[in-house]
């Protein structure tokens, strides 16, 4: 059953979502990651329904790129769409996140595996030695902390020279970062510990030793699956 569905003005629009889009290919690109950050930052929350006409009106567009964004993130499982109540944030249960973690745990632990199989050129290994580089410097910056992580896993993926797996990973990734905005969960000296895993793969990648890539990858996904969940079970028995 849906959720209560939030009222949606745009005062209300104007607290949650940037004025201005950030620079993207396309009016399509730039509304998709402008709301696909404020669901994963927990700035929409769960339930929250996204009216076409309030949003083409905040971001002054048409109706027509909104609509496609919207489409966009059901396809990443972030917002559901019902008949006759339009979309609106999903939300996701225990049993459902810790299903997200086990495809996660599929598809990473064989994507770095892959990439180290592969042994990429220092070429390719430059998007997600900048991406660590940038997730270093945010260390002190909570609120940037999540969009980094999931940057970071979506660079080390795609080292497996797939971008099928690369995508579908990246999904998971979102939609269990939405919940741990609009829970509050933090994994107890999350975010160092994990800069310093994701080097240790990349390092792991980088010399082509695919066991020890595929073995911290995914001891750094159970460690972080083992935490969210627990700090679930804990939001909801409250």
């Amino acid at each position: 059953m849906p959720h209560i569905l939030h009222n949606v003005n745009m005062t209300d629009l104007t607290e949650r979502l940037p004025s201005t889009l950030t620079s993207s290919p396309t009016v399509v690109d730039g509304i998709h990651l402008a709301l696909r950050n404020a669901i994963s930052q927990g700035q929409l929350p769960t339930g929250y329904r996204l009216r076409e006409m309030a949003l083409a009106a905040h971001f002054g567009c048409s109706v027509t790129p909104v609509r496609e964004a919207i489409r966009r993130l059901e396809h990443e499982g972030l917002v559901k769409i019902y008949p006759r109540r339009g979309a609106q944030v999903a939300s996701l249960s225990t049993n459902e996140v810790a299903d997200l973690y086990e495809t996660r745990l599929v598809l990473e632990c064989y994507a770095v595996r892959k990439g180290a199989e592969r042994k990429p050129a220092k070429a390719e290994l430059a998007e997600a030695r900048e991406m660590l580089r940038r997730q270093k410097a945010s260390l002190s910056d909570q609120e940037h902390t999540a969009p980094l992580d999931a940057e970071v896993h979506q660079a080390l993926t795609v080292l497996a020279g797939n971008p099928v797996i690369a995508e579908l990973a990246s999904h998971a990734t979102r939609q269990i970062e939405a919940v741990q905005a609009r829970v509050g969960a933090v994994v107890p000296g999350g975010r160092n510990a994990a800069h310093k895993a994701h080097q240790e793969i990349l390092k792991a990648i980088a010399a082509g030793d695919a066991d020890t890539a595929e073995s911290l990858m995914r001891k750094h996904l159970e460690w972080t699956r083992d935490a969210v969940l627990a700090q679930m079970d804990e939001v909801q028995s409250r």
